[in-house]
C-alpha cells in the first residue's frame, strides 16, 4: 500500500500512517497539532535553560552570600586576604570576582589580588606593574578589564618629582599591559584614591607638595577630556584630613574616611554624602559605632549589587603593632539616606 512520507522533525506517527487509513484533513490537523505541540515544548525548553541560567548567573554574582545577615562588621577572608598586616584599599570587579587591594612590603606598597572561588579567597597574586616606583590605592572596574592606581613611576625620562600621580593599566588576553598616565596634562599635588564613575568623572584625593593634609577632588569629564581639579564643598571637605572616597557609579552618593571630626570613634571613621537635586551634597553623616571602631577604619567599597560595605579597620591592633583587616557588613543606603535628608 502506498504511504504519505512527510518530513517533519519529530513526526514519526505521520510518516508511517497509511494515507488510505484516514483523510488527508486528518493529517493536516494532526500535523498541526504536533507542530503546536513542538513550539510549546521548544518554548518551554528555552524558558527553562533561561531560568537556569539566571538562577545561576545570580548564585554565581553573589559571592558574598555567607554575609547576608550580617549586620555588624565581620572579618572578611579570615587567614588569606585578613591577615593582620599593613595593608588598605578595596576594589571589587564584580564580572571577574577579584577583589583588589594594597599591602606593604618592605621595598614599598603592592597591587594584589584575590580572586573569589565559592566565597573562599584564592590565588593571590601581585599585579605585575614596573618596579619603577610605589603603587597603591586601585580601582577596578566591574569587568576587571583595567585598572587605575596611584603610583610615584616619574611622568617621563626627565621627572625627578617623585610624586603620585594616577596611572591606567588595562588587561588583554588576561595580561596586564604596562601603564600609562591617566591624565593627558599633569596635575599639581599627589593624587590618591582614584574612583572613576560611569559618568567617567574621576574622584580622588589630593595632597600639595610638602602637606600631609588631603580633600577630595572631582575631576569633572566634560566635552571629551578633564578639567582642572575642583574641590568638594565643606560639607564634606573640613581643615583635618579626608580621603579613601568610594563614589556609587551614578554619582548618588560617596563614603570616604574622615580624621578629627566632632563624631567619632577612633583615629579615622567613615562618613557617607549624598548629592542633591541642585548638585550639592549634604552634610557627611557618620556611619555609626557600629561600623567604626577604635582604630583607623578606612577604604570603603559598595559592592555593585548595593548589598555590602567592605572596608579595612585596624580595630583590635595597638600603636606600638598597628595591622589592618578587611570586614564586610550589610549596607543599608536607606537607613543613611532618611537622617541626611531628615
Amino acid at each position: 500500500m502506498k504511504k504519505l512520507a512527510l518530513s517533519v522533525l519529530f513526526t514519526e506517527e505521520l510518516i508511517t500512517t497509511p494515507l488510505a487509513e484516514t483523510s488527508f484533513d486528518s493529517h493536516l490537523k494532526k500535523l498541526q497539532l504536533h507542530s503546536i505541540g513542538l513550539v510549546q515544548f521548544f518554548r518551554n525548553g528555552v524558558l527553562l535553560v533561561m531560568l537556569l541560567f539566571l538562577l545561576g548567573s545570580c548564585t554565581h554574582s553573589d559571592p558574598f552570600t555567607a554575609f547576608q545577615n550580617a549586620f555588624t562588621p565581620e572579618k572578611l577572608g579570615s587567614g588569606s586576604l585578613s591577615r593582620d598586616s599593613m595593608q588598605w584599599n578595596n576594589a571589587y570587579a564584580a564580572e571577574t570576582q577579584e577583589l583588589f587591594y594594597t599591602k606593604s612590603k618592605t621595598t614599598g606598597p603592592v597591587i594584589k589580588a584575590f580572586s573569589l572561588l565559592k566565597g573562599q579567597f584564592t590565588e593571590e597574586r601581585e599585579i605585575p606593574l614596573p618596579n619603577k616606583g610605589f603603587h597603591s590605592d586601585v580601582y577596578v572596574d566591574a569587568t576587571g578589564s583595567y585598572i587605575l592606581f596611584s603610583s610615584t613611576m616619574p611622568e617621563n625620562e626627565q621627572d625627578t618629582s617623585f610624586d603620585w600621580n594616577v596611572w591606567k593599566a588595562s588587561r588583554e588576553a588576561n595580561t596586564w599591559q604596562s601603564p600609562e598616565l591617566y591624565f593627558p596634562n599633569h596635575l599639581e599635588g599627589n593624587q590618591f584614591y582614584p574612583w572613576l564613575t560611569e559618568s567617567k568623572n574621576l574622584y580622588c584625593s589630593i595632597t600639595p607638595a610638602g602637606s600631609q593634609n588631603s580633600d577630595i577632588y572631582l575631576v569633572e569629564w566634560k566635552d571629551g577630556q578633564y578639567t582642572s581639579p575642583k574641590r568638594l564643598p565643606e560639607t564634606i571637605n573640613t581643615e583635618a584630613l579626608e580621603g579613601d572616597a568610594f563614589v556609587a557609579p551614578d554619582e548618588s552618593y560617596l563614603i570616604f574616611a574622615g580624621f578629627e571630626r566632632a563624631q567619632n570613634a577612633g583615629k579615622s571613621d567613615l562618613y557617607i554624602s549624598f548629592k542633591k537635586e541642585n548638585g550639592g551634597w549634604t552634610e557627611a553623616q557618620w556611619l555609626g559605632e557600629d561600623i567604626n571602631s577604635e582604630g583607623y577604619d578606612g577604604s570603603p567599597c559598595v559592592t555593585i549589587d548595593g548589598k555590602y560595605l567592605i572596608f579595612t579597620s585596624s580595630r583590635g591592633s595597638i600603636e606600638e603593632n598597628t595591622f589592618f583587616n578587611h570586614y564586610i557588613v550589610r549596607f543599608q543606603l536607606e537607613r543613611y539616606q532618611r537622617q541626611a535628608f531628615s
